[in-house]
């Protein structure tokens, strides 16, 4: 049996689980992304003690003229609210690693672990201080956290004391020193890393804008939110320039904004699709919203707007520089934005700035999500981007039982399977509307050169006509079921192939309302090897073409939505691609046949002659309409 070891009278030495002074210097490298998401967490705590008005202060030290080539620098920077203000015991909580008020509270806080002031301010400087008030800032409690003492051998947080909010912070904050609020001061910076203050401040209220564009919107309390430049010395300050947060809406639907002219007061975007996911279990719900640059914004020929020659490209124009800055897939977290994540974004394509996606969860599904403390990642949720459930489910098993057995196993991709599959849907479907948009009112639905009819339509036609001749397929046999249950049917056989339950829906059911007997669509197979897929379901023939095969680039976007001013020699360029991918696929195929042995040659060959005769039945067919 293992001894137990017990501390004896005399014994002396530091039996703490942790050093203060190592972990604090540890907690520095917490891996805030730069100075702005670090403040971001001061802005957080505002928020939580109800402010109306948050004002970020940076002072900026005046040059040394005695020393050429000097410049300017920041030497504090402070955030000051006119929110609740803490008490005693609240405010020494405040400055503790790991504790905080937030704990306390649950539901609709943006606070996450009591990490915030102590972790983000430590990140940045060597020295905080903090003066909160709820009677006046002549009644201020004081207190703060120094590296250096801490190094020394300070363990506790100083029991805050009586002092009034200084003279100069009074004067450069302005409104929000009032009846009660916080102000958060760090100094001794040596890790802030802003150059050239009026730009830095710019850039600065951008990203406030886009993190907390709903508070800047909240009809119920809305929250202002200011950056204040600022000079002067120890005993006095004065605002140099102030500039206020507008609301920065990566979906661009919310008016007015900071969007450049002229869409700071229209939105540049239009909605494209929403869905909400209820997680009942943890109440809590995932609302996903998509939204597509209006034509106005992408297409100088279709717009309405007047478009300066200096601009000849929406990518060149101020609003298109805007929404670059705005690309990637938003995640927001109780109302307030985590990231804007790259990882659904087409290597770093510059037409993907016209397309946006919003996914808002609720603070109680933070496991589920992956939320780090420091609030600027979901990392398990960015994780699913272009998620295949094929690659992670066991042999045989399918997509309902694989989402089951996660369930069971309280994995939390379970929840968020769906949600992947219609994020990457939509991104697909919004840019496939773009490519449209470009090219002007065309469709990209195959349509008959003189009838009319789409492809699906003709073809249902022929399949008819070779079933009353008794040339019969496998789709032919299949038994008589009713409309409701063969809709069912084949929207499940499409959401296998990761296309949302809304679009599978709306496809079966204008192909069984159409009475066709074809089916056929573009979608991300999840690999590249096949160029286009087959399957029978009941008596559908479904054609899936695989968005993510160089011949779906190549060959059949080539050849689909034309528009009524393309050029002529436009439609050349088309039609001499499309001919050269088309002659290419062929070579590919003898190449193949060339590779093979001899018995899978004769196999081939059959296989070659027998498409070559179905090809021409429908070809010959589809030319006599």
């Amino acid at each position: 049996m293992d001894s137990v070891e017990t501390i004896q009278p005399g014994d002396s030495g530091d039996f703490s689980i942790v050093s203060p002074s190592l972990t604090v210097q540890a907690m520095r490298d917490s891996g805030y992304k730069d100075t702005d998401h670090a403040l971001a967490e001061l802005i957080d705590n505002s928020i939580d003690a109800h402010a109306r008005t948050v004002e970020l202060i940076a002072v900026e030290k005046p040059r040394n003229p005695s020393v050429p080539h000097s410049r300017a620098r920041i030497s504090e920077i402070a955030v000051a609210d006119d929110g609740t203000g803490m008490g005693h015991v609240t405010l020494r909580r405040a400055l503790r690693y790991g504790d905080g008020t937030r704990l306390d509270r649950v539901g609709g806080r943006i606070g996450r672990f009591g990490m915030g002031l102590p972790n983000a301010s430590m990140s940045q400087c060597t020295r905080v201080d903090v003066w909160t008030w709820k009677n006046g800032p002549d009644n201020a409690l004081r207190s703060y956290l120094d590296l250096e003492k801490i190094k020394k051998g300070m363990n506790y947080v100083p029991d805050p004391w009586s002092d009034p909010v200084p003279d100069r912070w009074r004067e450069v904050a302005g409104s929000t020193v009032e009846s009660s609020g916080t102000l958060v001061v760090w100094s001794q910076l040596d890790r802030v890393r802003w150059r050239g203050a009026e730009k830095t401040i710019e850039r600065t209220a951008e990203l406030c804008g886009r993190i907390y564009r709903k508070f800047l919107t909240c009809e119920s309390r809305p929250v202002s939110i200011s950056l204040i430049l600022a000079e002067g010395s120890e005993s006095k300050l004065t605002r140099k320039s102030t500039r206020k947060c507008y609301p920065n809406d990566p979906l661009y639907l919310m008016a007015p904004s900071s969007a450049p002219e002229p869409f700071h007061d229209k939105p540049m975007f239009q909605d494209f699709n929403s869905r909400i996911w209820p997680v009942d279990q943890l109440n809590g719900q995932i609302k996903v919203s998509c939204s597509l640059a209006r034509p106005d914004a992408i297409n100088k020929k279709r717009s309405e707007i007047v478009w300066p020659k200096s601009y000849p490209k929406a990518g060149d124009a101020p609003w298109g520089k805007h929404a670059n800055r705005n690309n990637g897939v938003s995640i927001v977290r109780a109302q307030r934005e985590l990231e804007l994540s790259l990882a659904w974004t087409n290597n770093y394509q510059p037409e993907e700035r016209w397309w946006s996606v919003e996914v808002e969860f609720d603070s109680a599904l933070d496991e589920i999500f992956g939320v780090t403390n420091n609030k600027q990642h979901a990392h398990a949720f960015v994780k699913g981007a272009g998620f295949k459930w094929q690659d992670h489910a066991d042999p045989d098993e399918t997509r309902r039982t694989f989402i089951e057995r996660l369930k069971e196993a309280k994995d939390p991709r379970a929840h968020l399977i769906e949600v992947w599959e219609w994020i990457d849907n939509q991104i697909r479907r919004m840019r496939e509307e773009r490519k449209k948009i470009m090219k002007g009112t065309g469709t990209s639905r195959s349509r008959h050169p003189q009838t009319g009819e789409e492809v699906e339509d003709v073809a249902t036609g022929i399949i008819r006509k070779q079933a009353e001749g008794g040339d019969l397929g496998t789709s032919d046999e299949a038994p008589d079921i009713p409309p409701e249950e063969k809709i069912s049917q084949i929207a499940t056989s499409a959401m296998s192939r990761r296309v949302d339950e809304e679009t599978a829906l709306e496809w079966a059911e204008q192909t069984v309302d159409g009475g066709r007997r074809v089916l056929m669509r573009s979608v991300t197979l999840g690999h590249k090897h096949a160029f286009f897929d087959v399957e029978s379901v009941n008596n559908i023939v479904e054609v899936w073409l695989n968005a993510e095969h160089p011949v779906h680039e190549h060959l059949i976007e080539v050849m689909s939505g034309f528009a009524d001013d393309e050029s002529p020699a436009e439609l050349l360029h088309r039609l001499e691609k499309a001919s050269f991918t088309l002659k290419m696929i062929l070579i590919a195929w003898a190449r193949h046949e060339d590779k093979v042995g001899t018995s899978d040659k004769e196999w081939l060959k059959d296989a070659r002659m027998a498409w070559g005769r179905e090809a021409r039945k429908f070809l010959d067919s589809s030319i006599e309409q």
